[in-house]
């Protein structure tokens, strides 16, 4: 069929078909129309001809030209006339539509030919409206654009993957990193990358990231392309198409080495800090548990939250047994009403911020013993107390060694006045000893003789007794000479009768052997004194106290006594008696039984230190309820070794004087007097002086054979008068007599003077005159 058929000789379509093409045409969306040779429009669906607002009427046998207007047509005739000439044509381009605006159009040119001449008989046109797509692809454009220029200005790496895993998109930072160029990225393997420690887990992770279709973080560490290895945190999420299919994977990783090297340092720090603190702990156990005192920490309502190992065992509890229960309602407190509410005020101080201490009376193992609590709060940021530390020690010997030390300040400050008395007494006795003395050399009726004597026997016991106050107060210094035990002991019968009372019996049964032992004979009437009043202390109903003496030889069977001969003086009482825990300790220093204020602890001890002193020791027999007995031994003296005799058995002897001058400085006039008088009868020339400086002026004015001063005078002492007289004449003879036995303090200012200690009967002065200057003539 040819064209003059198809479209009919007058170019119209024939009645039979036309309706069924016309309704075909009508309902494509795009715009449909055929143009002739002339380039008039022949046909167009309704689609066109609304396109130009016209009816369909007069769109046909209109011009192209006509119809498009000359700047369109300009551009479109070109083409038009290509496909007249048999060439197809598409095209795109923009139209100036008169209501619309700007349109983007997509036309196709399409020749139609004579099947049979193939001649060109038209051109059918089809036009489809893109603006809307073009509009969205110029957006999808510029976002992709805006998208790169973001990626590619990020610090961060990013990229966008396809499902095969492969590379579709990187940016400047990814491939600075891997050192690519973007022909390399579609080659390029990500994996390869990755740390050989890191592999596995980082792929496994990935394969299941991926599988969750979510949003999922990995991290491990990357080759960069110097070769360091980098520290990657990258977060990934799946990407999706048009119909919700998954198409890949868009991600961003972020070089996170500073924080992981900053973490794992932190890490390395923390286990050390964890390892230390550990050490700490184990530090802080070790001291908690061994210390001495006992310690606990408290919550600030008081309850225990821990208590170290010394205080457990002490109170018998387990850390079970104590955690959060009050302590006050808690051993060692609980049972004592007084000790709890004590307890209490302590905790409810420390929990309002300062340390709160108290004295303590409680029991521990059973034994009541006196303890110092504190209770210290450990402060929060805020300075309120989080916890509140207890201590607890025992200080029961500790405030008895200070009760005994203040008794012993006590006992000092009272020696210190007996020591002042017996001076005094003694510059008395001086006079009274030296006067009885002369009366029985010169009188010659034995009554009165008899009479004198005894006299002067009574006032040498009174001297001894000042002795026993000078050695009480630390003045007398020790003498260890020869001693008979036994008659010192009978000496001793009417002080011990006034110390003892008359509700407690005396037995003497004394050795008739007179063997002299090595002691202090003033330390050993003290020892049998404080023996004497610890027996009656012991017997407060009365009793029998014993004294016996008895000689013996030890022969290599004692362990404390080496082979000899000794004294033994045994003290016997039948009072209550002693337990074998405090026989054990009855000698150690400051150990006492009694009532705070009635003893100091030193009594037993220096009786131990006398027999000691003399080569031997002292023991002790006790049974509670029986009493007990004090078995004191004192080592025999040489065979040589002469005892003082007393005045009684005392003979006279008259010796020839010698002659001399002395200068007699002493600042009692009675006792100079009488020094004086003594020395003119033995046939001295004497001049005197009434304190120390006076003497000086004496001396300088003549000089003597001898000095006699007496070594403590008010205003210069004697030991400052005989400095001055040593520096004048170091060769000067000087005799020291004095109340006080100040041997080390004379040796210091004198070392060749002698010493003649009140009170002394006219031989003893003879023999320390005729003695300090027989030491001149030697």
């Amino acid at each position: 069929m040819g064209a003059a058929d198809s479209l009919g000789v007058n170019g119209r379509v024939p009645a039979w078909d036309f309706t069924q093409v016309l309704g075909i045409a009508d309902a494509l969306p795009m715009l449909l129309c055929f143009v002739d040779r002339h380039e008039r429009y022949r046909f167009c669906n309704r689609s066109f001809a609304e396109f130009f607002g016209r009816p369909r009427g007069e769109v046909l046998g209109v011009t192209m030209r006509e119809l498009l207007g000359a700047d369109a047509y300009a551009a479109r005739g070109p083409l038009l006339a290509q496909a007249l000439a048999g060439e197809r044509q598409w095209f795109a381009a923009e139209f100036d539509h008169l209501e619309r605006g700007k349109l983007a159009l997509q036309t196709e040119y399409m020749p139609q030919r004579d099947p049979v001449t193939c001649e060109v008989l038209g051109v059918t046109i089809i036009v489809q409206d893109v603006t809307e797509q073009r509009v969205a692809e110029r957006a999808l454009r510029e976002s992709e654009a805006r998208f790169r220029r973001i990626a590619d200005s990020a610090p961060v790496m990013m990229w966008v993957t396809r499902l095969d895993r492969q590379r579709e998109f990187v940016n400047d930072a990814y491939l600075e990193f891997a050192g690519l160029t973007r022909a390399e990225v579609g080659t390029h393997e990500w994996r390869d990358f990755i740390h050989p420690d890191d592999w596995d887990r980082l792929v496994a992770e990935s394969m299941t990231g991926e599988a969750t279709l979510q949003p999922f973080t990995l991290e491990a560490r990357y080759k960069r392309h110097d070769g360091q290895w980098r520290w990657l945190r990258s977060v990934s999420r799946p990407r999706f198409g048009p119909d919700g299919e998954l198409v890949g994977f868009i991600g961003a990783a972020f070089d996170v080495t500073l924080a992981k090297r900053g973490e794992l340092e932190l890490k390395a720090m923390l286990a050390e800090q964890s390892a230390e603190l550990v050490a700490s702990e184990k530090r802080f156990r070790a001291v908690f548990d061994t210390a001495l005192e006992m310690i606990c920490l408290m919550s600030p309502d008081g309850r225990y939250l821990e208590m170290n190992k010394t205080a457990r065992d002490l109170l018998g509890l387990s850390s079970e047994q104590i955690a959060g229960r009050l302590a006050w309602e808690m051993p060692p407190v609980v049972d004592d009403p007084e000790a709890g509410q004590a307890m209490r005020r302590l905790i409810e101080r420390a929990a309002e911020g300062a340390t709160a201490e108290a004295e303590l009376r409680i029991r521990c193992n059973g034994q009541a013993a006196t303890h110092l609590a504190s209770v210290k709060p450990v402060l929060g940021p805020d300075g309120t107390p989080i916890y509140l530390v207890g201590e607890a020690r025992d200080v029961t010997e500790l405030r008895g060694a200070q009760e005994q030390l203040r008794q012993s300040q006590k006992m000092e400050a009272l020696g210190q006045l007996t020591g002042g008395i017996a001076h005094d007494f003694n510059n008395l006795l001086t006079v009274v000893v030296g006067g009885l003395d002369l009366i029985a050399k010169r009188e010659q009726d034995p009554k009165l003789q008899r009479y004198a004597r005894n006299a002067l026997d009574a006032a040498e016991r009174g001297a001894r007794l000042t002795a026993q106050l000078l050695a009480f107060s630390r003045v007398q210094r020790l003498e260890v000479q020869p001693t008979l035990v036994g008659p010192l002991i009978e000496n001793m019968r009417p002080l011990l009768r006034n110390v003892l009372g008359p509700g407690i019996a005396k037995e003497f049964e004394l050795d008739s052997h007179r063997v002299p032992v090595l002691a202090d004979p003033t330390q050993l009437e003290l020892a049998v004194l404080n023996l004497a009043i610890n027996a009656r202390d012991a017997m407060p109903e009365g009793g029998i106290l014993s004294f016996r003496t008895e000689h013996l030889t030890v022969a290599g069977n004692d362990p404390e006594l080496d082979d000899g001969e000794y004294i033994e003086l045994s003290i016997g009482d039948t009072g209550t008696g002693m337990p074998p825990e405090v026989v054990e300790r009855a000698f150690d220093p400051f150990f006492t039984t009694k009532e705070v204020g009635k003893g100091t602890g030193l009594g037993l001890s220096m009786v131990y230190g006398v027999a000691r002193q003399s080569g031997g020791t002292a023991r002790i027999i006790s049974t509670p309820g029986e009493g007990t007995c004090i078995k004191l031994y004192f080592r025999r003296a040489p065979a040589d070794a002469q005892v003082n005799p007393t005045a009684s058995e005392q003979g006279v002897e008259t010796r020839p004087p010698i002659g001399g001058t002395v200068l007699v400085i002493d600042d009692d006039p009675d006792v100079r007097g009488f020094v004086v008088s003594t020395l003119e009868e033995l046939g001295y020339d004497v001049r005197e002086a009434h304190d120390g400086s006076e003497g000086l002026a004496e001396y300088r004015k003549a000089a003597a054979d001898l000095v006699v001063v007496d070594f403590v005078m008010p205003g210069l002492s004697g030991a400052e008068v005989a400095k001055e007289i040593r520096s004048a004449n170091p060769e000067q003879l000087i005799l020291f007599v004095s109340g006080y036995n100040e041997t080390e303090a004379i040796k210091r200012a004198a070392p060749e003077a002698t010493l003649l200690a009140k009170p002394f009967r006219a031989e003893a002065l003879d023999d320390a005159v005729r003695a300090a200057l027989a030491s001149k003539v030697a």
